[in-house]
C-alpha cells in the first residue's frame, strides 16, 4: 500500500525463483473531514478484501499467506470497544504545523534523538501525537495505537500487534532498548496505555483471517503474516546487495539513501546530519537519510499538465537528455517543495530568489531536477561513509525510480560509483521473502536475498571517468553554495 494507491501482488515461488503478478490495483484517495485530510481506511479495506477475493478466484488453495506493507508514521487509534476513534490522518496534513517547536519546548532535541535515533521530519508520528494532545478528545477515548499496516492486519485477523520496522518510524521507539521510548512518551504527556500491544516480528504469523471474512470471500484458510511492514524495510530486504554492509538508494516518491547496519549509530555527528536509525528485518538497522525523490517529477508533471503541456515520462526524459548539462542546481529537500500548489512555479521562484535565474522549459527543469538529485545522492553518501566508516565502490538503486536510466547514470557519475539498478519491485520481493520465512521455506534474510538475486538481473551503470572532474566541480559548488 502506497500513499496514493494500493496493489495486491501474487508471488509464485518454484523453490528457486520468485515471479510476481499484479492481481489488483486501486486508488487510495484522501478524504476531508473537519478541515483535515484523512485516509479512508474503510474504502482501503474494502479494496483489500476484493483483491483477496480475486486472488482466490484465480489461485484458490494454492495461496499460502498474505502480508501487508505500507508507508510509515501514520496510525489509527482504537477505543475500548475496538472502534476507530477517527479516520487516520494523512502525514502531510497541516495539523503538524508548529508541533516540532512545541515538542522541543517539552524535550530537548538531543534527548529525543538520543532515545530514538530518528531523523527529524515535520510529519513524524511524535509530532502528529503532539497535534493529538492539542485537541485531546481522541487520546482520551483511545485504548490502542496501531500503525497503518497493523491496523489493516487487525481488521483482517482481530489481532492487535505493532510490527517493529514500522513502529521504529514513529520517533517514539528506542532501537537500542528495542521497545517503545517510554521516557519520551511520558514527558510528552501521551497515555502509556495505548502502547501496550505486543510487537510482531517480520517473518512471523499474525493470525488467521477472521471467520466472517472467510465466509464473505468463500475462503477456507488464509494466514496473515507480519512482513517488514514499513515499505522501505521491505524494499531494503529486497535489495540483492553487491556490498557488505548493504548500500542502497530506494528510489520512489522519496529516495532513501543508506546502509544496512548491525547496530544503530546515535551520536552528535549523526544528529547534526539528521540521519535516521530505522529497524530492518532480523534486528538490522536501516541507517539512512530521506531525500526528496520522484515527488519533484510527479508534481512537476501535474503542473505542466494544468498548463496544457501533456508529456509522458519518456518524453520528459528525452527533453532532459537534450538539455544542456550542469545548469542550475538546487536542494531537492528545500521546504519550498514540500507541498506547493504548483511545483514548477515553486522551483522557478526558489531558484530566482536564491541564484538570480530560473530553469525555464520542461527539458531544462527536468535536467535540473535530475542533476540536483544525483548531487544530493553524492553528498549524502560522502556523509554516510564518514559516519559509518564504510566506503563502497558500488550502490544498489531499487524501486520505481530505478527505471530512470539517465538518473541512474547521473547518480553513478556524481558518486563515481557503480550503480546496480533494480529490482523495481523490491518492496514486493522483500515482503514475499518474509512470508517464505514464516512458512518455513527459508530460514534467513540472506537466503531470501539469494532467491531474489536468482529472480532478477539488475542493470549496471559504470561511472564515466571522463566526466569525473566536471561532476566533482559541480558537487563542490553544490555543497558550498546550494546546501549552505
Amino acid at each position: 500500500m502506497g500513499a496514493g494507491s494500493g496493489r495486491l501482488m501474487a508471488a509464485l515461488f518454484d523453490g528457486k525463483t520468485i515471479n510476481l503478478e499484479e492481481i489488483a490495483r486501486w486508488n487510495s484517495a484522501p478524504v476531508e473531514a473537519d478541515g483535515h485530510m484523512h485516509w479512508d481506511v474503510h474504502q482501503m479495506f474494502g479494496e483489500i478484501k476484493s483483491a483477496i477475493g480475486k486472488a482466490y478466484a484465480k489461485y484458490g488453495k494454492a495461496i499460502v499467506s498474505a502480508a501487508v506493507d505500507t508507508w510509515g508514521v501514520d496510525y489509527g487509534l482504537l477505543d475500548k470497544n475496538s472502534k476507530l476513534v477517527n479516520l487516520p490522518y494523512i502525514y502531510r496534513d497541516a495539523r503538524t504545523n508548529g508541533t516540532m517547536d512545541e515538542v522541543f519546548a517539552k524535550l530537548p532535541k538531543a534527548e529525543v534523538y538520543g532515545a530514538t535515533g530518528i531523523q527529524f521530519m515535520f510529519f513524524n508520528t511524535i509530532f502528529q501525537m503532539q497535534a493529538e494532545l492539542k485537541k485531546a478528545e481522541a487520546l482520551k477515548k483511545a485504548e490502542s495505537f496501531l500503525m497503518m499496516p497493523d491496523l489493516i492486519n487487525w481488521m483482517l485477523t482481530g489481532v492487535k500487534a505493532n510490527e517493529r520496522t514500522n513502529a521504529s518510524t514513529t520517533q517514539l521507539y528506542n532501537p537500542v532498548k528495542k521497545t517503545w521510548a517510554f521516557d519520551i512518551i511520558k514527558k510528552l504527556g501521551l497515555p502509556e496505555r495505548i502502547f501496550s500491544q505486543p510487537f510482531a516480528e517480520a517473518g512471523s504469523s499474525v493470525g488467521e483471517l477472521l471467520p466472517e471474512i472467510k465466509k464473505e470471500l468463500g475462503i477456507e484458510k488464509l494466514d496473515i503474516v507480519a512482513t517488514a511492514s514499513h515499505d522501505t524495510a521491505s524494499a531494503i530486504a529486497g535489495v540483492p546487495s553487491k556490498t557488505s554492509p548493504c548500500s542502497y538508494i530506494n528510489s520512489g516518491t522519496w529516495s532513501l539513501a543508506g546502509m544496512e547496519l548491525k547496530n544503530p549509530i546515535i551520536n552528535e555527528a549523526s544528529l547534526k546530519e539528521n540521519f535516521t536509525n530505522e529497524v530492518g528485518v532480523e534486528g538490522t538497522i536501516r541507517f539512512l537519510k530521506n531525500i526528496t525523490g520522484m515527488w519533484l517529477f510527479q508534481k512537476s508533471r501535474e503542473s505542466w499538465s494544468k498548463a496544457g503541456l501533456e508529456h509522458s515520462y519518456a518524453e520528459v526524459d528525452a527533453m532532459a537528455d537534450a538539455a544542456p548539462a550542469f545548469g542550475l542546481h538546487f536542494d531537492p529537500d528545500c521546504p519550498d517543495f514540500a507541498m506547493p500548489a504548483n511545483m514548477v512555479s515553486a522551483i522557478e521562484k526558489h531558484c530566482l530568489e536564491r541564484f538570480g535565474k530560473a530553469p525555464k522549459g520542461v527539458g531544462v527543469l527536468a535536467r535540473a531536477i535530475k542533476e540536483s538529485m544525483a548531487l544530493k545522492y553524492a553528498h549524502v553518501f560522502k556523509v554516510l561513509e564518514k559516519l559509518t566508516g564504510f566506503n563502497h565502490d558500488a550502490v544498489s538503486i531499487v524501486g520505481g525510480g530505478s527505471k530512470d536510466l539517465s538518473l541512474n547514470q547521473m547518480a553513478a557519475d556524481a558518486m563515481q560509483k557503480t550503480v546496480y539498478a533494480g529490482p523495481t519491485e523490491c518492496t514486493s520481493l522483500g515482503n514475499v521473502i518474509m512470508q517464505l520465512k514464516a512458512a518455513g521455506d527459508i530460514s534467513s534474510l540472506e537466503e531470501g536475498r539469494k532467491i531474489i538475486s536468482a529472480s532478477v538481473e539488475p542493470k549496471v551503470f559504470e561511472p564515466n571517468k571522463n566526466a569525473a572532474s566536471k561532476w566533482a566541480d559541480a558537487l563542490e559548488n553544490f555543497q558550498k553554495n546550494v546546501l549552505r
